[in-house]
């Protein structure tokens, strides 16, 4: 260091934290007092606060102005996509037990319907045997649009009424739903025909066929929802249920289980 430049340092005197207006006055005083000694007055980035005397060329003024490094950088942003991950991660888990508990209870709602119409007609929603879509039968069998009644010789004729919700002779009917509580698909017009579960896929009801009625060798009717995996689930389930007979193969449960299925009663 040339000895012949003295090394300053600026003491910066508050007088009850004094003013922006004082700190511009004694800045102009050193400034002055540097340059008539040949010295290059530099503007240290200072607390200004603060009563401890600092050193203009003090390591504490140079590190004040130092950045981040690119390691530093890369470091905080592999903090944060960690972090945005794991809340990522939580927020899905949640979503899901919400979803499997909407989905519960109502399946719950929907079996307390299906005995309900058992009650009214004698026995649970039959599938018709002109190949309708079995979850639209459920449906349409809960919200007044399924005729289920005894002919002259005393067996059971299924038919659709109407999809049409505003059929004088579906209004004349009894509701066990209220399908506006649910998630539905609508046909063009309008129509309910197929209750969603809280992940958008239907609910799965399996029950009597029209033309084989005595072929049903299971007491009760299935009812479930495919969970988050949809119709990959519902793929699985159905080569262990036997839609004729309604009989399920042993190792049902462990296939429901693995693929997230909810049934009623759950």
């Amino acid at each position: 260091m040339n000895s012949s430049v003295p090394t300053f340092y600026f003491y910066y005197i508050t007088l009850s934290h004094s003013s922006d207006v004082d700190s511009i006055l004694v800045w102009r005083e050193y400034y002055s007092f540097a340059e008539t000694l040949g010295a290059t007055p530099c503007l240290p980035s200072l607390d200004m606060t603060s009563d401890t005397p600092q050193s203009v060329f003090s390591p504490r003024a140079r590190s004040s102005n130092r950045g981040f490094t690119l390691i530093e950088l890369l470091v905080v942003i592999a903090i944060i996509m960690v972090l945005a991950g794991i809340t990522f991660g939580i927020s899905r888990g949640v979503q899901n037990a919400q979803a499997r508990t909407r989905a519960k209870a109502e399946l719950a709602v929907l079996s307390q319907g299906i005995e309900q119409f058992k009650l009214r007609y004698g026995d649970y929603p039959w599938h018709d045997s002109g190949g309708s879509d079995t979850n639209k039968m459920l449906l349409f069998a809960l919200t007044g649009r399924l005729s289920m009644e005894r002919n002259t010789s005393g067996k059971l004729d299924v038919s659709i009424i109407s999809e049409d919700m505003n059929n004088e002779e579906v209004k004349k009917r009894p509701k066990f739903i209220d399908d506006t509580k649910f998630s539905v698909n609508e046909d063009s017009s309008g129509n309910s025909i197929e209750l969603l579960d809280p992940w958008g896929n239907p609910y799965i009801y399996w029950y009597k066929w029209e033309a084989t009625p005595d072929a049903w060798e299971v007491f009760g009717f299935h009812l479930y929802s495919t969970g988050a995996t949809g119709d990959a689930a519902n793929n699985a389930i159905k080569t262990k249920i036997n839609a004729t007979t309604g009989v399920i193969d042993a190792d049902f449960r462990d296939t429901a289980n693995d693929n997230g299925i909810i049934f009623s009663g759950e």
